[in-house]
């Protein structure tokens, strides 16, 4: 879960609201869908890689609204637009309203930001390893974009557990990263997979046995709160390293 302790504001990023307009809803799966937010009264909204925003999610049937925090997957130097994940399948109120939202509506909501004290650390000696299941990725993908966006010279590797095939989305963007970049790898492993995929296969916290050491590492961690808690306490096993982690809210 987003942490939403005013961290913002020690870092000089006092938290804002402000409206914004769905510009499109993009459906990466079954379940995923990707929204894009257009800033309307404020031209643009500063934030670190990993923060996150709130949303006044309106409810149709009852007439309330009700307050959900997303985490951006999208660039600070692309602000005047805002990325957010939800997952429809998970049938909250934000996931909701996502998957039953037409492409094109005019339709505005009200938002604060930005919250949260997960984001790129200086850590100018360590290499990098991002590990996030499900729609815990959009920080990191945040993160990973900026990163990209500055010539990271440092080795990067993402672990990225998803269910099944039918589950991965932004494959296409992963493979681009790793052909420009060599110091980018990443793995994807499926816990429920077909017997026709090739790839890795269990969960996300098994990837973790091919790094033996991690003295090296500062290591981002986004996922539920079971993956999250196992994959610090692996770490620590290992050795001593910076483990910034952020337990993905799903939108309920």
């Amino acid at each position: 879960m987003p942490d939403h302790t005013g961290f913002s504001t020690f870092l000089g990023m006092t938290p804002r609201r402000f409206r914004a307009k769905v510009l499109r809803v993009r459906h990466l799966t079954q379940d995923v869908r990707e929204m894009i937010l257009e800033l309307v009264d404020i031209r643009t909204l500063e934030f670190l890689p990993g923060q996150s925003i709130s949303l006044t999610i309106p409810d149709g049937v009852s007439g309330l609204s009700y307050l959900r925090y997303y985490s951006l997957a999208s660039l600070p130097s692309s602000s005047h637009q805002l990325v957010l994940l939800f997952n429809a399948g998970e049938k909250g109120k934000g996931a909701t309203f996502a998957l039953e939202h037409s492409v094109g509506e005019d339709f505005f909501l009200d938002c604060c930001g930005p919250f949260g004290s997960f984001h790129l650390h200086e850590d100018p000696e360590r290499d990098l390893l991002f590990v996030g299941t499900g729609t815990g990725i959009a920080p990191l993908w945040s993160m990973l974009s900026s990163l990209f966006e500055q010539s990271c010279s440092r080795s990067v590797t993402l672990l990225w557990g998803l269910r099944s095939e039918s589950d991965i989305y932004y494959l296409d963007e992963l493979q681009k990263w790793a052909d420009g970049y060599k110091n980018f790898s990443f793995i994807l492993t499926l816990s429920q997979p077909s017997h026709h995929w090739r790839g890795k296969r269990g969960r996300v916290t098994h990837l973790l046995q091919e790094f033996p050491h991690v003295d090296h590492l500062a290591v981002y961690v986004c996922g539920n709160r079971k993956m999250v808690a196992e994959v610090t306490s692996l770490l620590q096993c290992k050795g001593m390293c910076p483990v910034y982690r952020e337990r993905h809210h799903d939108g309920k």
